[in-house]
C-alpha cells in the first residue's frame, strides 16, 4: 500500500505493529469478534484453562457472555479479576477508549473522550483513572539506570498568598532524568510527588527509583538538599544561569514546562488528590514515546491488573501505595496457575 505526498510515493509497510486511529476502527471497533479474540488472548495467552479444575475444554455461553468449563461448569468472563471487571461498556467501545488514552501523544481530556465514545462524563473519568493507575503500576517497576542524571524539585499549582519558596502550598514534585552524556536529550524521566522539598525525601525517592554508585554523575541547580546524595553519587551542585540558551538543566526545565502546559491547556486545572496520577501519565507518555505496539502494552497491563472498586478509585492515593503488593500477589497466583496446568 502506498500514498502520495508532494508527487512522491511513500510505502506504509514499514509501520510494523503501529496502529493509526483509522486502522484500529477497521480492525477492532467495527469487528466485535476481533475484540473478543483480543481479550481472550489477553486472559488466556496459552489457551483456555479453568481456574477451578484446570480443564482446557470449554464452550461459550452467548446469553451470559461467559466461557463455561466442560468439566466443572465454572463460568468465567473475559474481564473477570481485572481492573475492568463488571464494566458495562461493549468490548469494542471499551477497547477503543483504552486505545485513545494510551496512543494519544499529547493526552486526551475526559470531555474529548466523552464525545468520542458517546458515554457520560463520569464513565469517561472512571476509564481514564483506571488507565492512569495502570500507567502508575508500569512506572513503579522501572528504575533509572545511567551514568548521568539530572534532577530538580519543581512546584505546580495556583499562587499561594504570603508563602514563597520552599514554604509554598504548591505541590512539589521531583524530576529526575537519565542521559547518555551530560546535558543531552534524556532517555527516560521520573516525575515523583513529594510532600516537602527536603534532603530526607529526596534520598528516599532516589534509593527507590535510581540505580546509584560513586562512578555516576548527578547534575543539579545548586540546592543544598541534594548534598545528602554525595555518599552515593558524584553530585555537581552548581548554580545555573538560566539566561543562557543552553543551560545545564535545559531539557529538565523544558519537560517540567511541558507538563505544566499540558495540565493548563488540556485539563484546565486538576485537584491536588489526583496530581500523582497525572504525573504518572506524563511520565509514561515520555518514556514510551517510541512505542509502536500499543495493543501489546494494553494486553499486558490489563492481564496483570487487579480488581479496582469505586472506593479504590476515589481513594487513589491509598490504592497507589498498595498497588505493588497487589501486583506481587497477582504474579504469584499466575505462576501457581501455570504450574498446575503443566501438571
Amino acid at each position: 500500500m502506498t500514498y502520495k505526498r508532494n508527487n512522491k510515493r511513500f510505502s506504509v509497510k514499514g509501520r510494523g505493529t503501529y496502529l493509526t486511529k483509522a486502522d484500529f476502527i477497521m480492525t477492532y471497533y467495527a469487528d466485535l469478534e476481533a475484540c473478543k479474540c483480543f481479550f481472550f488472548d489477553m486472559k488466556w495467552p496459552t489457551g483456555y484453562y479453568c481456574e477451578k479444575c484446570g480443564c482446557t475444554h470449554h464452550y461459550y455461553m452467548k446469553g451470559k457472555g461467559s466461557y463455561r468449563c466442560c468439566e466443572c461448569h465454572h463460568d468465567e468472563r473475559l474481564l473477570s479479576n481485572t481492573c475492568f471487571q463488571d464494566c458495562k461498556l461493549p468490548l469494542n467501545k471499551l477497547l477503543y477508549g483504552i486505545f485513545l488514552i494510551y496512543a494519544d501523544k499529547r493526552s486526551i481530556s475526559s470531555l474529548e473522550l466523552t464525545e468520542e465514545l458517546n458515554v457520560n462524563y463520569k464513565t469517561a473519568c472512571l476509564l481514564q483513572t483506571k488507565c492512569r493507575l495502570l500507567m502508575r503500576s508500569s512506572n513503579t517497576k522501572q528504575m533509572l539506570d545511567s551514568s548521568f542524571y539530572e534532577s530538580d524539585v519543581v512546584y505546580i499549582g495556583a499562587k499561594s498568598e504570603g508563602k514563597q519558596g520552599m514554604g509554598t502550598d504548591k505541590q512539589a514534585f521531583l524530576v529526575i532524568l537519565s542521559t547518555h552524556k551530560e546535558h543531552e536529550y534524556p532517555m527516560y524521566v521520573k516525575l515523583i510527588e513529594i510532600e516537602k522539598d527536603s534532603g530526607a525525601n529526596i534520598e528516599a525517592q532516589f534509593s527507590k527509583n535510581v540505580k546509584m554508585s560513586k562512578d555516576r554523575i548527578l547534575n543539579t541547580d545548586g540546592k543544598t538538599t541534594f548534598n545528602i546524595l554525595k555518599s552515593n553519587l558524584q553530585v555537581k551542585n552548581d548554580k545555573i544561569n538560566y539566561q543562557e540558551n543552553e543551560s545545564k538543566l535545559y531539557f529538565l526545565n523544558k519537560i517540567a514546562s511541558n507538563f505544566k502546559s499540558t495540565i493548563q491547556g488540556i485539563y484546565h486545572g486538576i485537584g491536588k488528590r489526583m496530581i500523582p496520577l497525572y504525573f504518572s501519565e506524563f511520565e509514561w507518555r515520555f518514556n514510551h514515546r517510541h512505542t509502536k505496539d500499543f495493543m501489546g502494552k494494553i494486553c499486558k497491563y490489563i492481564r496483570n491488573s487487579t480488581i479496582m472498586t469505586r472506593k479504590d478509585i476515589v481513594t487513589a492515593r491509598i490504592y497507589i501505595l498498595s498497588i505493588e503488593v497487589w501486583n506481587f500477589l497477582r504474579d504469584v497466583k499466575w505462576a501457581l496457575t501455570l504450574n498446575n496446568k503443566r501438571l
